[in-house]
């Protein structure tokens, strides 16, 4: 990790102003963050998902109650449950999306010597709530 400088000692990770110590703060903060989108996401992932199987369950009582024709119902039922439910798994998707960019931050970071293996016992994995021993 060099870059070009006019003659002088190459610009590394190591010797850049604020140095390693910065770089590990910053890529820890971005880490953190990303972990933080990651379950706001999914959290509202299924949210929306919830929303939706509610909705449907409301047009389909409605549906059953004589307040709406067949065409009326079905299509409230399938647009709202196909529009909400959709959206709710794009919104997960994309939650982990985030969290494994996270991750691949992470691990070059700890190859390029810039971030510590972490210490202990890992962490229990967010999504299953299992320990990955």
């Amino acid at each position: 990790m060099t870059a070009v400088t006019d003659g002088k000692e190459p610009l590394t990770v190591a010797n850049k102003p604020g140095g390693w110590m910065e770089k590990q703060s910053t890529i820890s903060a971005k880490v953190e963050h990303a972990r933080q989108v990651e379950t706001t996401l999914q959290w509202l992932g299924w949210l929306v998902a919830g929303v939706g199987v509610a909705g449907m369950a409301v047009f389909t009582v409605f549906w059953a109650a004589g307040d709406l024709n067949a065409e009326q119902g079905v299509s409230l039922v399938l647009g709202t449950t196909l529009a909400t439910v959709l959206s709710g798994v794009t919104a997960y998707g994309a939650g982990v999306n985030v969290g494994l960019g996270a991750e691949r931050l992470q691990l070059a970071a700890r190859g390029a010597g810039i971030s510590p293996a972490p210490q202990g016992k890992p962490a229990p994995d967010r999504t299953t709530g299992k320990s990955p021993e």
